[in-house]
């Protein structure tokens, strides 16, 4: 194979990282299996509750998985879900949701507040958590 080919498959390798990532909930929660518009409705304010209770959305600050579930599952990122977000927050449509900075404090969030629903790498997918939508 050419050597240029190669590196460019590699650069785009690590240009656009293969994650896979769950969308979770406390593993207490009556919550169901979601589908990939039930989680974009929840994640983009449009939905109050997940498994009965107010809903509560985690974010993650930054990171792969973060990129990953806005671009696989929003399709929406950076300036342009922050616009959305401040419009739906100034109107009095949505309350902001919470932005933490890593798979651990997602985890920790969604699994002891009810209601609260994450997106975390499938590796750090735990007992204490449950799995409701994959990408």
């Amino acid at each position: 194979m050419n050597r240029k080919f190669v590196m460019g498959l590699v650069l785009s390798a690590l240009s656009f990282p293969c994650l896979a990532g769950s969308v979770v909930v406390g593993a207490d929660s009556p919550a169901a299996a979601m589908d990939a518009e039930a989680v974009k409705r929840v994640f983009l304010g449009r939905e109050a509750s997940v498994g009965g209770k107010p809903t509560v959305v985690v974010y993650q600050k930054g990171g792969a998985a973060k990129q990953a579930f806005e671009g696989k599952v929003l399709g929406r990122s950076g300036a342009d879900l922050a616009g959305y977000w401040s419009k739906l927050i100034f109107t009095g449509k949505a309350k902001a949701p919470e932005e933490l900075s890593s798979d651990a404090a997602v985890k920790a969030k969604v699994a002891s507040t009810p209601g609260a629903i994450g997106y975390i790498d499938d590796a750090s997918v735990d007992g204490t958590v449950k799995v409701l939508f994959k990408f």
